[in-house]
């Protein structure tokens, strides 16, 4: 029995992650000399067997298709297999974007999403893939040493 992938893990295949991976507010800070916030949303696409190369190719397109909605198109990793070793544990490609905010993010999400070409895009991506995950983090620069 073939089973069919959830909206929101459909929503997140291409930079769109939800924002369920980021607490909806963080805690209270000190509001002195503090950076500004960045989000940096990754989504990690597992081939099937024989589709990595077409996986690759497909997250550029994506990332085409974005810069096109004029939207970050991010950074495409492609993993480094070793001849002969196969470990299915490492993503084949990763999708990596920064925002400047949850705000941003929530925006690039409500837009990309709406987009028909995008969607087509979405939609050939399920049918090369036999995993999906993707994360979102905060980054806070450590501050600058006076010395």
């Amino acid at each position: 029995m073939k089973t069919v992938p959830s909206a929101r893990w459909i929503l997140c295949l291409f930079g769109i992650t939800l924002f369920a991976a980021i607490p909806a507010a963080a805690p209270a800070r000190s509001t002195a000399a503090q950076p500004a916030q960045m989000i940096v949303a990754q989504n990690y696409y597992y081939a099937k067997p024989g589709k990595v190369d077409e996986v690759y190719r497909w997250r550029l397109h994506a990332s085409d298709v974005r810069a096109r909605l004029g939207f970050a198109r991010g950074r495409v990793l492609r993993h480094i297999h070793k001849p002969g070793a196969r470990n299915s544990d490492v993503p084949d490609v990763v999708w990596e974007c920064v925002y400047p905010s949850e705000a941003a993010r929530a925006r690039d999400y409500a837009a990309v999403t709406a987009n028909p070409e995008f969607q087509g895009v979405e939609k050939h991506m399920l049918t090369l893939l036999r995993r999906f995950e993707a994360g979102a983090y905060e980054v806070q620069e450590a501050p600058q040493d006076t010395h």
